[in-house]
């Protein structure tokens, strides 16, 4: 049975993805493993979360997606972005626990901090761009607002270094991209 192009250039995104939560739910099992050697920080762990819940819904929500991408090199490569910065996240948000000695996650998330929200704050414009450029979808859809909030909190992420501000900041991403989900996710596609 032949494969239709749809089918053949998913086949690529799903496994960029895959990768992206295997990563994620490898370091998170690691993470337990060795929890006598790590010093907890509660925003690395909501971003675990928060890139977990990134990756399904880049997947839900282009359940169907295909057709646009199937005869353009250049849109499929667009569409295949998201899923390589994901996957750049799922690297960033965690440390390498096959070091030996003490890891501190808070200090590995001073470390990465730069590219970690570097990549959240591109995620939104990319996935906007893709929308207007590849599909055809207006300047302004019920995702816009919640993609500006975004790129405004990961552009805030970046200039500002306060510890304060760093341990809120991921549950406001957590909390607003919840909300974006109730609001416009619901359903694949």
């Amino acid at each position: 049975m032949p494969i239709n192009p749809t089918e053949y250039l998913s086949v690529l995104v799903s496994i960029v993805v895959g990768l992206g939560i295997s990563h994620l739910l490898s370091g998170a099992g690691k993470l337990v493993v060795a929890r006598r050697r790590v010093r907890m920080y509660a925003p690395t762990l909501v971003g675990i979360v928060l890139v977990f819940l990134a990756h399904v819904q880049f997947w839900w929500g282009n359940l169907g997606y295909g057709s646009e991408v199937e005869n353009n090199y250049f849109a499929f490569l667009l569409f295949l972005m998201n899923p390589v910065l994901l996957y750049l996240l799922a690297v960033l948000v965690l440390p390498d626990f096959d070091t030996p000695g003490e890891l501190s996650l808070r200090d590995h998330y001073r470390e990465n901090r730069v590219w970690f929200y570097g990549l959240i704050t591109a995620l939104p414009a990319l996935s906007a761009l893709r929308n207007i450029l590849v599909q055809g979808s207006p300047a302004m859809t019920p995702e816009r607002p919640f993609e500006l909030a975004f790129l405004l909190l990961g552009l805030s992420a970046i200039a500002f270094t306060g510890e304060r501000w760093h341990r809120v900041l991921p549950f406001l991403f957590l909390a607003l991209f919840i909300i974006m989900m109730a609001l416009t996710g619901l359903r694949p596609g």
